[in-house]
């Protein structure tokens, strides 16, 4: 049977339909089912593409309330911490009050001190290396001191106060003594 034979055998009407043939039925339906196929197409691709942007921008939500809550938790530290360097700043003191390093109080402050310090740096809290080379983002100069050595030019010649970071931000710039160096003048 050819395709002409099938064609012909599926337009013929049968007892059961109506005056219309099953061929001019079945080409208006399959016009019309084509249209409907190609709308519901172009509504799933539509419906595809606002699935993407909404998948978009709740990334683009859940990233920024994470950054958010990161940055608010360090703010958070970094008011608790600012609040809490004079104590440590104290501790420091007191062990340096104490001239005999074996006495009881002196033991215990220490160990209170390391305590203390050790809550600080869970916090985030650094200290800033003070030796080497004078960085003024993270250290005061508070003196100057004659040095003859080209090298020691510019250089930290003594760390008069402890500075402090909380993650990359300078809480406390390290204060210190920079080296400079002497100028020598001919004496003839």
């Amino acid at each position: 049977m050819s395709v002409e034979d099938e064609k012909n055998e599926t337009c013929t009407p049968s007892a059961e339909e109506d005056e219309v043939g099953v061929c001019e039925l079945e080409q208006e339906d399959a016009g019309s089912l084509m249209e409907k196929l190609e709308g519901a197409r172009s509504e799933a691709a539509q419906y595809k593409d606002e699935a993407a942007r909404a998948k978009a921008d709740f990334y683009n939500y859940r990233t920024r309330v994470e950054r958010d809550r990161a940055r608010d938790r360090m703010l958070a530290a970094e008011n608790v911490v600012v609040e809490l360097l004079p104590v440590l700043d104290n501790l420091e003191r007191a062990l340096g009050a104490e001239a005999d390093k074996e006495s009881a109080m002196y033991k215990g402050v220490s160990m209170v001190q390391k305590q203390f310090f050790g809550v600080m740096q869970n916090l985030g809290l650094k200290v800033i290396e003070a030796n080497g080379a004078f960085d003024p983002s993270l250290h005061e100069a508070i003196m100057t001191t004659d040095v003859e050595n080209d090298e020691r030019d510019g250089a930290i010649a003594e760390v008069l106060g402890v500075g402090y970071m909380l993650g990359d931000k300078v809480l406390r710039a390290a204060r210190v003594k920079v080296g400079r160096k002497i100028l020598k003048t001919d004496d003839k």
